[in-house]
């Protein structure tokens, strides 16, 4: 390291890289045994277990020779590990807890070291922290990767990246405050015992479902309470219509059954019998239906409310709508009724038809 250090700092960081080396060598070579590996791949495994994420963090820094390649003892001692996971085959429940165990110390101690050698070549705050997370997962990563596995760090599996930067972050606040020395021994005990905790509690981080994706559904949500908002405004928009619209229903009411009264004329009817009769059509319409009231006699306040039934059905004496329909289904109804009787009574043809049908219909419940 080109940078001056407290010989403290200096001596817990050699001794902490050293054996965590060893220790990942170990675990490194049985793994290569599990896989079947031969010796080159015991080797293999061993160097990238244990100086994997030492490498990652010099290359990142970009500051001199990476340690392992620059201090022989780095390679020695992964190699050592190999050998020892050679000759000595680690299994069983107490291997499981070993190698548990050793990857939560190894991790603690490599992710301090890596954040005081981040601090040393005057990083910022974040890179820190990388460097220091880098450090300590990153050996456990390339060996997944080379071995065929999907790397544990991903999710799914005991928390190790948490822990990692618990330790990175309590380095840097004892950096900050003048006790770095300190701060390099309780951020890896912190670390450790998290990691710990999360191996014997059974904590996991597990993924989510691939579709799960919050801000998609907030988006759909929001999309429906705009149409649903958007809808029962148009609704109440057609429930309260323009005051000309009314009158126009009206007038054309009022020259179709002037029409009709000329025609009674001609076929005999005197003419006080007819305009009579018109009459009494007018207000027996108008009373069944709102939406042709005259808008210069309306009540105020008064909101349409029916529209047209060219069967009949809307003066039977019960109503015939479906009676669990919503605010909005009605007015939706209402609308398409005043839509289909202003197209009507803009043809004088079909208003005459229409008129004629319903004097017919009111003649014959009279006489019932």
């Amino acid at each position: 390291m080109n940078v001056e250090l407290d010989p403290l700092i200096e001596n817990l960081y050699r001794w902490s890289d050293v054996s965590g080396v060893l220790l990942m060598g170990m675990i490194g070579g049985t793994i290569a045994r599990k896989r079947g590996y031969d010796i080159v791949g015991f080797f293999f495994v061993a160097m990238f277990s244990s100086l994997g994420g030492g490498m990652i963090r010099d290359v990142l820094i970009n500051r001199g020779t990476v340690a392992a390649m620059s201090q022989p003892e780095y390679l020695i001692l992964a190699f050592t590990g190999a050998i020892i996971a050679r000759f000595v085959y680690f299994k069983g429940r107490t291997w499981d807890i070993v190698q548990s165990h050793g990857d939560a110390v190894v991790s603690g101690l490599w992710a301090a070291t890596g954040t005081v050698k981040a601090i040393a070549y005057g990083l910022p705050l974040l890179p820190c922290i990388m460097m220091g997370v880098f450090t300590a997962t990153g050996g456990s990563m390339i060996r997944d990767i080379v071995t065929g596995r999907t790397p544990q760090v991903f999710g799914g599996n005991q928390p190790t990246v948490i822990p990692a930067v618990a330790a990175a972050a309590i380095v840097l606040a004892s950096n900050h405050v003048g006790y770095m020395a300190i701060g390099m021994m309780i951020g890896p005990i912190v670390s450790v015992a998290l990691s710990l905790l999360g191996y014997w509690k059974g904590w996991r981080i597990h993924a989510r479902d691939e579709e799960w994706a919050p801000i998609n559904d907030t988006a759909v949500q929001i999309g429906h309470l705009a149409k649903k908002a958007e809808d029962k405004g148009r609704a109440v928009g057609r429930r309260i219509e323009p005051t000309k619209i009314r009158s126009w229903r009206h007038r054309q009411m009022e020259k179709a059954l002037q029409r009709r009264v000329e025609k009674q004329i001609r076929t005999g009817t005197t003419r006080a019998a007819a305009e009579a009769g018109a009459q009494d059509f007018l207000d027996e319409f108008t009373s069944q239906f709102e939406a042709v009231t005259d808008a210069a006699v309306e009540e105020p306040g008064l909101i349409a409310g029916l529209g047209m039934d060219f069967a009949g059905d809307s003066y039977d004496a019960e109503p015939t709508a479906p009676q669990d329909m919503s605010e909005e289904e009605h007015a939706e109804r209402d609308y398409t009724h005043r839509q289909m009787l202003d197209i009507i009574l803009a043809d004088d043809k079909l208003t005459d038809e229409l008129v004629d049908r319903l004097a017919k219909r009111y003649a014959e419940r009279d006489g019932m």
